[in-house]
């Protein structure tokens, strides 16, 4: 059988073909043979009958059983001409219905010939007569060749022996390639170290997912000191004015908008300003720009003789929505003489930076001093991306001309802060301090 496509093999296929052709060729020569046996003349045909009945008759010898009558072919002058035969099927067997399988063949002549067939049954040479119960069949009564059977069955069993051998011999030769290609593979790995490496990943990967986790907080918690010193440095001082401000001569009145803002050329900021707040209100302001610092001492407006502190961050988280939590941030950059204008009441002021100190967040001592001059004081933190420390911008007002008598209203005795009680406004709460807040309300 062909193993891969099923049916028969080529090699049965080339034998069944060669079984075929012989059994047609074995046909053909029998019907020449029957032809040729007819069409012979009386004497070879007497010849032939006489060598019959010589092995019939040796036969019955040796069997001892009564032989078939056989025709008289001794008159040569019969004719036999060539002719069909028709077969007409005949059932009967005694009393059995007409569906029996018994069958016979009944020839019939054609009415052309002249010879008249003897009583007894007719049987020609190569044709088996059924109606002869006594005539033994050669093909039925030879004996079976049990050899020649088990030697063709054990032909038959070897092949599928072999090919079930040869099939299952590649399916484990390839089985046993993989198995070792694969352990090849593992000597391999291992003799690399990709085995251990890849140990190794597996016990660190906890660490490294608690390292990320602590990455993020600390980026969460610390980003502005990444970002403050960037914002702090994207509008650089390039040597000229980048607002196109110039001092103001206090001899001339010059109409400005009456919205109050805070104007720093150097630092390319131009911020609202919210006057007039309380101190509880600071922190709250400064999400819309900066807000006046007003306490007892330093609570001046622009124009007035006293201190003006005005308060703004420096730096807040980048995921922040506070567009002015850097808006303080370039504040270090300022230099002695650098100018700062304030609107405020339609008025522009103009002032002159004096100094600059770093303080503690609880020293707002530092911004309650006696002046006789109007002055400004910007509040932020310091470093850049923390509150630890507060750095104070002094400067004066030099336009427009002040009056000796606009002073600041006096701050009581009683009114003056204490150092270790009050602070000054801080950068908006980092997101551990947000989070503090929101659980325990502080």
């Amino acid at each position: 059988m062909d193993s891969e496509n099923g049916g028969l093999s080529s090699s049965d296929r080339q034998r069944q073909t060669a079984a075929e052709i012989a059994r047609k060729k074995v046909l053909a020569v029998y019907s020449s043979t029957v032809e040729n046996l007819r069409n012979l003349p009386a004497s070879s045909r007497e010849r032939l009958i006489k060598n019959r009945e010589r092995h019939t008759n040796r036969f019955n010898e040796t069997t001892s059983q009564p032989q078939p009558v056989q025709p008289d072919w001794s008159h040569s002058n019969i004719n036999y001409p060539t002719a069909e035969y028709q077969r007409t099927p005949v059932y009967s067997q005694g009393s059995t219905p007409a569906s029996s399988t018994n069958y016979q063949q009944d020839y019939a002549t054609p009415t052309e010939t002249s010879y008249t067939a003897p009583a007894e049954p007719q049987t020609y040479v190569g044709e088996t007569n059924y109606n002869v119960a006594e005539t033994p069949s050669a093909l039925k009564d030879t004996p079976v060749n049990q050899e020649a059977i088990s030697e063709e069955w054990q032909k038959y069993h070897s092949a599928w022996q072999d090919y079930y051998k040869n099939y299952y011999s590649e399916y484990y030769a390839k089985a046993a390639q993989t198995y070792l290609e694969t352990e090849k593979m593992k000597t391999e790995r291992i003799a690399t170290g990709a085995t251990e490496r890849k140990r190794n990943l597996r016990h660190l990967t906890p660490i490294i997912i608690f390292a990320i986790i602590v990455l993020v907080a600390l980026f969460l918690q610390y980003n502005r000191r990444i970002f403050a010193p960037i914002m702090a440095y994207i509008s650089p001082d390039t040597g000229s004015v980048n607002t196109s401000l110039t001092a103001v001569d206090p001899s001339i009145t010059q109409p400005v908008s009456p919205e109050p803002r805070l104007i720093i050329p150097k630092l390319n900021v131009d911020v609202p300003v919210a006057f007039g707040i309380s101190t509880s209100e600071v922190n709250t302001a400064m999400n819309q720009g900066v807000a006046q610092f007003s306490i007892p001492g330093a609570n001046a407006l622009p124009g007035q003789i006293g201190n003006l502190a005005i308060s703004g961050h420096s730096a807040g988280d980048i995921y922040s929505s506070n567009p002015y939590k850097f808006i303080f941030s370039g504040l270090e950059r300022l230099e002695v003489g650098d100018l700062i204008y304030i609107n405020y009441e339609s008025v522009r002021y103009t002032y002159q930076m004096t100094s600059s100190k770093v303080v503690e967040p609880t020293d707002v001592a530092a911004l309650i001093y006696d002046t006789d001059r109007p002055m400004l004081t910007l509040i932020t933190c310091t470093p850049l991306g923390t509150s630890r420390y507060r750095l104070l911008i002094s400067a004066e007002q030099i336009s427009p001309a002040y009056s000796s008598d606009n002073v600041a209203e006096p701050s009581l005795p009683e009114e003056t802060p204490s150092t270790s009680d009050d602070a000054m406004p801080a950068n908006e709460p980092s997101f551990f301090e947000n989070l503090w807040n929101g659980i325990f309300g502080n």
